[in-house]
């Protein structure tokens, strides 16, 4: 379990199903003493991507698409097999 966070490895055991748990990715650990929610966001307040990490051990964040008002992320849903674009 190296590949999980600290926070991961509490936060799993709240979930009955696993699809993802982003073993690929380069994972932003969480630092309680940087002000934009612990490093999950950036100094505007935008959710900082991370390529192949999960959403909810559900989804995988499978590419960046853009910038603007809202981020807009590519997707890969398991248990459906089907890709889908998410606005963040």
């Amino acid at each position: 379990m190296n590949y999980m966070t600290d926070h991961e490895k509490g936060e799993i055991l709240d979930y009955h199903k696993i699809y993802f748990l982003g073993i690929q990715s380069k994972k932003i650990r969480a630092n309680p003493n940087n002000p934009h929610n612990f490093g999950f966001d950036d100094e505007r307040g935008d959710y900082n991507v991370a390529l192949y990490d999960h959403i909810s051990y559900r989804y995988e964040v499978l590419q960046f698409l853009g910038k603007g008002s809202f981020g807009q992320v590519r997707f890969f849903q398991e248990d459906l097999l089907s890709y889908f674009d998410i606005r963040l």
